[in-house]
C-alpha cells in the first residue's frame, strides 16, 4: 500500500465493548511481528496519546451512536487513505441496534430518569455516515482473519472475504447440524469466517457474521416454520446483531 515506508495504521473505536481490539491483542507475539512492519499512529491500548494525524488504514470498532462519536468518525475518514469497519457494531450496527426495533424513547425513559440532552439516534453502521473500504466482521473479530487481512492490506494485496456459509465450516470440522437437531441456527445465510465457533460448541449460529451477499431467507424460514418456530422469532435472533434489517429491507417491526 505505501512504497519506501511503513505504513501508518490506527485502531480505534467509538461506542463498544472494545472485545475486538482485545481479540487483537490476543494475537499477542504475532501482532508484535505485525507491529514491526507499520507504524501504530493511534492504538488506546499501547498509547495514550495519537502520534500522527494521518493514516494509511484506520480499523474502527464499535458504533457511531452519539454525535461525538459520528463526528469522529467522519475526521477519520477524511484523514485515512482506507477505512476498515472492525466487527459486528462497525459493520452491522450490532447489539446496540437492538433499539431500532423497539420504541426507543420508552426505553431510554426506562434506563435513565434524567435523559434530557441524552443522545437516542437509530444506530447505524459506518456505512451510513462514511466509504467504508473493507469491513472485518464478527463479534468479536476472528483475529486469525484480522491478522491475514492486515498483512494483506499492508502489502497492497487485494482482499476479498469469500462468500461461503457458517455451514461450510461445520461440515469441514464434521459438526452434527444444529437445524437437523431441532434448533434455531442461522448458518445457511450467515457468512463464514469464524471457524464456526458457536456451532462447534453446541450454541446455534445467531448472525455476528452478518449475512451473505443476496442470502435468501426463505428456505431457512421453511424449515425452521416446521420445527415450529414462528417468522418473528426468527427476526427476534436476527435482531440480536443488527442483520434483521439487512435480510428483510422492509422497516423493522417495532416490538
Amino acid at each position: 500500500m505505501v512504497k519506501n515506508k511503513k505504513p501508518i495504521i490506527a485502531i480505534v473505536s467509538l461506542t463498544c465493548c472494545e472485545g475486538c481490539q482485545v481479540a487483537i491483542l490476543d494475537l499477542g507475539a504475532r501482532f508484535l511481528g505485525l507491529a514491526e512492519k507499520i507504524t501504530i499512529g493511534n492504538f488506546a491500548f499501547l498509547e495514550e496519546e495519537p502520534t500522527t494525524q494521518r493514516y494509511d488504514i484506520v480499523f474502527v470498532e464499535g458504533s457511531p451512536i452519539t454525535e461525538e462519536n459520528i463526528a469522529r468518525l467522519k475526521d477519520l475518514r477524511q484523514r485515512s487513505k482506507y477505512l476498515v469497519a472492525l466487527g459486528a457494531c462497525a459493520a452491522l450496527g450490532g447489539i446496540a441496534e437492538i433499539k431500532n426495533y423497539q420504541d426507543k424513547h420508552e426505553r431510554l425513559r426506562y434506563v435513565y430518569q434524567n435523559f434530557e440532552g441524552i443522545n437516542n439516534p437509530d444506530i447505524k453502521p459506518l456505512s451510513h455516515y462514511v466509504a467504508v473500504d473493507m469491513e472485518i466482521p464478527g463479534c468479536p473479530i476472528n483475529k486469525e482473519e484480522f491478522l491475514q487481512v492486515a498483512k494483506n492490506l499492508i502489502a497492497g494485496v487485494p482482499v476479498k472475504l469469500p462468500q461461503r456459509p457458517v455451514c461450510y465450516e461445520c461440515q469441514i470440522k464434521q459438526n452434527k447440524c444444529l437445524l437437523q437437531e431441532g434448533l434455531p441456527c442461522l448458518g445457511p445465510i450467515i457468512l463464514g469466517g469464524c471457524g464456526a465457533v458457536c456451532p462447534s460448541n453446541s450454541y446455534s449460529c445467531d448472525g455476528c457474521r452478518g449475512p451473505l451477499k443476496d442470502a435468501d431467507p426463505q428456505n431457512l424460514n421453511q424449515q425452521l416454520s416446521a420445527q415450529g418456530f414462528t417468522q418473528e422469532e426468527v427476526r427476534l435472533i436476527l435482531q440480536r446483531f443488527g442483520v434483521a434489517d439487512k435480510i428483510y429491507p422492509e422497516p423493522p417491526t417495532k416490538i
